[in-house]
């Protein structure tokens, strides 16, 4: 049987994989659909209040910004895990693999591996970072 670690990190990769041809897809039939880029706002890209330069920090930016960013420059195993664990508990719809890969994170941590748990702030990164930044950056953390 896997660890737990491992399957998250299968289920990832397959949604990764997954994800990449759905975008590959969507953007191709995009660009055979649209109109030649003029610099102006794709119609329907959602505007947000925050995260820009000069805004304020959008909700999960700033917490990640003070608490994330402090467990993970600080090493210390027992933050780290503690950070990913709440992580983990706050998935947002249609990021299926956000709590396994935060909880698996969580694990290396408290195992002292804190590279890999690093690894999975990165996998995470990798799945999920833009399309949260482009569609929910303002839902409350």
């Amino acid at each position: 049987m896997a660890a737990p670690a491992e399957t998250a990190a299968a289920d990832a990769k397959a949604e990764t994989a997954a994800a990449a041809a759905k975008a590959t897809a969507a953007a191709s039939a995009a660009a055979a659909a649209a109109p030649a880029a003029t610099g102006a706002a794709q119609a329907g890209e959602k505007k947000f209040e925050c995260g820009s330069k000069g805004q304020k920090l959008c909700p999960m930016q700033a917490w990640m910004k003070s608490t994330m960013a402090s467990a993970t420059s600080s090493g210390d195993g027992e933050k780290i895990a503690a950070a990913l664990q709440y992580v983990a508990g706050k998935p947002p719809p249609g990021m299926g693999s956000w709590g396994a890969i935060s909880k698996a994170g969580a694990a290396k941590a408290k195992a002292g591996d804190i590279d890999g748990a690093k690894a999975s702030c990165k996998q995470c990164h990798d799945l999920y970072k833009e399309q949260y930044k482009k569609t929910m950056r303002d839902r409350p953390w």
